[in-house]
């Protein structure tokens, strides 16, 4: 996200009206904040993946030999491979690599 401290800060307000026992409506009133940003930082933070800050991305695996790899997908969808060698698991790897890059 580009405007961490704002997120920060929005996330931080979302949490206190959770805790608060307050509507949402109350609370954004209590704080002077439009309902509207309210529920824009929430459907926002909400949306975002949950890897502590992370960006989707690819990790560098060392493959040993006989290794069975599984892959998973935003979406649900996922990817499972057995081979008998690093060498096919590594191409694999290079191949999805490449075309997700």
């Amino acid at each position: 996200m580009k405007n961490n401290g704002r997120a920060e800060e929005m996330a931080q307000l979302l949490e206190e009206q959770a805790s608060s026992g307050m509507s949402k409506k109350a609370f954004c009133e209590a704080r002077g904040l439009a309902p509207s940003m309210f529920y824009y930082w929430q459907r926002r933070l909400s949306e975002e993946p949950a890897m502590g800050g992370q960006e989707p991305g690819f990790t560098q695996l060392e493959v040993q030999p006989g290794a069975e790899l599984e892959v998973r997908l935003p979406g649900g969808q996922w990817l499972g491979v057995r081979a008998s060698s690093a060498s096919a698991l590594g191409l694999l790897l290079e191949a999805i690599s490449q075309r997700h890059a």
